[in-house]
């Protein structure tokens, strides 16, 4: 009897020493700095939530900054099980996932953010097979996209309000930019978004086609002097939530069922910090005395112009690269950035507070990700 009690009391301290839950740790890799909104908006209090409602059977290890994996190797970094997760840009392998990089090539098309960060989730994962088959043929599952805010021409000593004003002017502009630039009789620049402050000091560049955070990020509000007053585009090609199939296969239902219970809240975050980002940055190079300049008829009618024949280019771009039948995917692109163009304006154009942005999220959840089916 005495020696059964002394098994059981050994039983028992034995359980109560063993932990709770036997704790995961998923590798993250990301080519973006440690501060950028992504990862301080979006992905850290996306996994700390995560952490909680699986009750630390998942946790999370952030590689900022590219020291696991840069923007072109994070692709392979997951497919060959270096790392569980990581921050896909197609813009950096547009050979491997030709049928994502086809929507991000539409830059042309994006004059909110918002919008088109609904119009390429609802792409990607509902309503475009081929586009998820680029990243599964890669062992990878794609979760969650967002987009940047607008482009504009941030300039220095040059002043572009009209279609005459972009001719023979030299305008940093990649991809897609850099066409519009060259359709308007300016000339395309190619150098990075780290090498502009030197290219507009130097004269190597008379404008840079960005977004208004590279007024800060980059101090280009240190030497531009104008901004063209018209959004000329958006980048909407970055995946953040993305995980390793095998990885995504391994964990339980309660596991997955937490990242697609916080995935919405993830996004709307990003969103929201890239607008409240937009709105704080052109107040303070208002204040640093950078003019922000409307542009005529002109401007608006050129850049429309080639707005619209833009597809084609993207199409026969997308042929090249090994896509089979680009034109549907086109086209219900289109329709998506038109239904998401409504659900914005409806919600309230203009700044966000509060109640808009958790409508937004409403129509994230009931539109795309309550549908989605991460396989």
């Amino acid at each position: 009897m005495q020696s059964r009690l002394i098994v059981g009391a050994c039983l028992a301290a034995l359980v109560l020493a063993a932990p709770a839950v036997q704790a995961r740790e998923l590798v993250y890799s990301s080519s973006v700095g440690a501060k950028h909104p992504v990862h301080t908006h979006g992905l850290e209090p996306f996994f700390k939530r995560i952490e909680e409602a699986t009750k630390g059977s998942l946790t999370f290890k952030l590689y900022p900054g590219g020291t696991l994996s840069s923007g072109k190797t994070t692709l392979n970094a997951i497919r060959n099980g270096t790392v569980d997760m990581g921050l896909l840009a197609d813009i950096y392998t547009p050979n491997e996932l030709p049928v994502s990089a086809l929507l991000s090539d539409l830059a042309v098309y994006g004059k909110d953010a918002r919008v088109m960060t609904g119009a390429v989730n609802q792409t990607l994962l509902l309503d475009c097979p081929d586009c998820k088959t680029d990243y599964t043929e890669e062992k990878v599952i794609p979760v969650a996209s967002y987009a940047l805010t607008p482009y504009y021409l941030l300039c220095g000593d040059a002043k572009i309000v009209s279609a005459a004003d972009w001719q023979g002017k030299k305008l940093r502009g990649t991809g897609a930019m850099g066409v519009l630039a060259a359709g308007m009789g300016a000339t395309p620049v190619n150098v990075t978004s780290a090498e502009t402050y030197e290219a507009l000091q130097r004269g190597q560049v008379d404008c840079v086609m960005g977004p208004q955070p590279w007024l800060k990020s980059y101090s280009l509000w240190d030497l531009v002097k104008t901004v063209s007053n018209s959004k000329l585009g958006t980048y909407h090609g970055t995946n953040f939530i993305n995980f390793r199939a095998d990885t995504w296969k391994k964990l339980s239902k309660a596991e997955k069922q937490a990242v697609a219970d916080n995935v919405v809240q993830a996004v709307v975050d990003i969103a929201r910090a890239y607008e409240d980002d937009d709105a704080n940055i052109r107040k303070e190079s208002e204040e640093k005395r950078i003019a922000w300049i409307d542009v005529d008829q002109s401007f608006e009618d050129g850049v429309a112009a080639l707005r619209d024949k833009d597809a084609a280019r993207v199409i026969e771009l997308a042929k090249s690269r090994g896509v089979k039948n680009p034109e549907p995917i086109v086209e219900q692109f289109q329709k998506n950035i038109a239904k998401w163009t409504e659900i914005v304006n409806t919600i309230g154009t203009g700044h966000w507070g509060d109640a808009e942005w958790a409508k937004y999220g409403e129509a994230l959840k009931a539109e795309v990700f309550s549908k989605a089916d991460y396989k």
